[in-house]
């Protein structure tokens, strides 16, 4: 399994265009660097639909020929209806939202999608969302659930409440064979968010590894050591037999240049089927 946030291509900086201008080159490295993997289920932050870039859900998904599962999160109004916010979303030319791949064929989907809209919000135009489906694993292991989320900016304590109710989301819906948890919480795990999902019974393995996925200023050109974790892959009833790290080797470009994948680094875990 795999995690990793995309870096979306629509910036709140209208005078830096880099993330836009790289995106679809970044989407490769990452789509590069996933084909070698060769991952079962993988998830994303900031998958996007835009009139400028495309559909990297489809992108993604027709490449690494995988089964996509996908829920917008922005724009999403809550007073308005679902059509309502289709319009919206196919007026402005964007959409935000969080993405499960599956290799359906050996991993066959018998639950979900199930959204959980995440409270509170720090503004109207902005939704966070969790999902979960469960999924069969091959040999005696059984029904797994897995869960992919995306914490807002806002404040630790915003985070904080965010990560209970996704929390109170998990324990609602989850059974009693493995579960994964992916996500960036845009925070540390010495937070409340990150307590309030160890409360409920999850493990961190990659708690001892060192690991720091946050966050670059830029894509393009040599950075700083990153300082920073803030993305997670969390785990119960299932230790991985091994973990990583994916997109912390940047490209060269034809003009010299070096680019990663992301401002954030993804990680991965491999799991024993007994």
């Amino acid at each position: 399994m795999a995690f990793i946030n995309l870096m979306s291509p629509v910036g709140t900086d209208a005078t830096n265009t880099v993330a836009a201008d790289t995106f679809e080159e970044r989407l490769n490295l990452v789509i590069a660097e996933l084909k070698e993997f060769k991952p079962d289920i993988v998830g994303f932050n900031e998958a996007t639909v835009t009139e400028a870039h495309g559909d990297a859900r489809e992108k993604l998904a027709t490449a690494l020929k995988m089964e996509p599962f996908w829920l917008r999160a922005n724009p999403w109004f809550p007073a308005q209806t679902r059509d309502a916010n289709d319009a919206i979303a196919k007026q402005i030319g964007f959409e935000e939202g969080e993405l499960v791949l599956v290799r359906s064929d050996r991993f066959p989907l018998v639950g979900g999608v199930d959204p959980h809209w995440i409270n509170p919000r720090t503004s109207e135009t902005e939704g966070r969302v969790a999902f979960h489906l469960k999924v069969r694993i091959p040999g005696t292991t059984g029904d797994a659930d897995i869960y992919i989320t995306h914490l807002t900016g806002g404040g630790e304590a915003v985070r904080t409440r965010q990560a209970a109710s996704v929390a109170g989301f998990i324990r609602s819906t989850r059974g009693t064979g493995p579960a994964i948890v992916m996500g960036d919480l845009s925070d540390v795990p010495e937070s409340g968010a990150y307590g309030e999902l160890m409360e409920i019974g999850l493990q961190d393995s990659f708690a001892e590894a060192g690991v720091a996925t946050c966050c670059r200023q830029s894509p393009v050109g040599e950075q700083k050591p990153l300082a920073l974790r803030t993305d997670y892959l969390l785990t119960a009833r299932w230790w991985p037999a091994e973990t990583g790290a994916l997109g912390e080797v940047a490209a060269k470009r034809a003009d010299g240049t070096v680019l990663f994948a992301s401002d954030h680094i993804g990680l991965f875990a491999v799991f024993a089927l007994p």
